[in-house]
């Protein structure tokens, strides 16, 4: 199990941000999505994943206004798409072995994007979900009587919070999701939502990853970090983590989204 200084990782991730031009990181809400697919199910077990979300946290730390990550895992389909809980200086450790391994809804099932990506639209309040959508009987007397027409109901309002999403998978979403997972980004383009996308894709062979860089291409808020070897990353120092995971389009991302 990794053992790291989790302040002192805060400390040095607020001072690399510094190096590159940002003195006050913007206070925003941080997501992590995790690949609970078939392939990916050694590098759970060895804790591996683990280590890669003990070397995070201090993400959440300078950037999260309540020092946390909220923790979604997903494989294939909607159903198979579930917010785990919160990731805290308190509960990081095995937290992968007790709240995911053969306990989350597809597990060692397949890869698809776009139904996580849209749920952390709607977890941020960027986009409705599908309750706030609901439609109830209009309360009128011949409405009473004949089922009358349908009127949208009220739903709660939440405002939409600026956000990181740091997207972890070992391969490419299936053939069969990729107009999908355009299509949720292109809408959330289009509505301007304030949300970064960081895709890490971890795997030996980097082509793997040529869906995700198209992505990362048509689109300023969608960046991607290649891993080959998860172990040596998770043993990186703090300034090579950062410098690998903090791409100039993040940065000015961040730079933006501070001012």
């Amino acid at each position: 199990m990794l053992t790291l200084d989790l302040q002192k990782s805060a400390q040095k991730l607020q001072f690399s941000l510094k190096k590159k031009g940002l003195v006050q990181p913007p206070v925003m809400d941080l997501a992590f999505n995790m690949d609970v697919s078939g392939s990916f199910e050694d590098e759970h077990r060895r804790g591996l994943t683990n280590d890669l979300i003990t070397r995070l946290v201090p993400w959440g730390l300078v950037f999260d206004p309540d020092k946390k990550l909220d923790v979604f895992t997903f494989s294939n389909g909607p159903g198979h798409v579930a917010l785990v809980g919160e990731i805290t200086v308190e509960n990081y450790e095995g937290f992968v072995r007790e709240n995911i391994i053969d306990k989350v809804p597809g597990w060692n099932g397949g890869t698809d994007y776009s139904y996580v990506l849209q749920r952390n639209l709607e977890h941020f309040g960027w986009e409705k979900t599908a309750e706030q959508m609901e439609i109830k009987p209009s309360k009128g007397l011949f409405s009473k009587l004949f089922g009358g027409k349908k009127e949208a109901a009220p739903s709660a309002v939440m405002t939409p919070k600026r956000s990181l999403v740091i997207h972890v998978t070992d391969g490419e979403a299936n053939k069969s999701d990729e107009e999908k997972t355009q299509s949720v980004l292109r809408q959330s383009a289009k509505r301007n939502d304030c949300v970064y996308f960081l895709f890490i894709g971890i795997s030996n062979q980097p082509e793997k990853f040529d869906f995700i860089g198209r992505l990362a291409s048509d689109f300023p808020n969608v960046g991607l970090a290649v891993i080959t070897d998860l172990k040596k990353f998770v043993d990186m120092s703090d300034d090579e983590l950062n410098d690998l995971l903090i791409g100039d389009e993040l940065m000015q991302w961040l730079k933006q989204t501070g001012a």
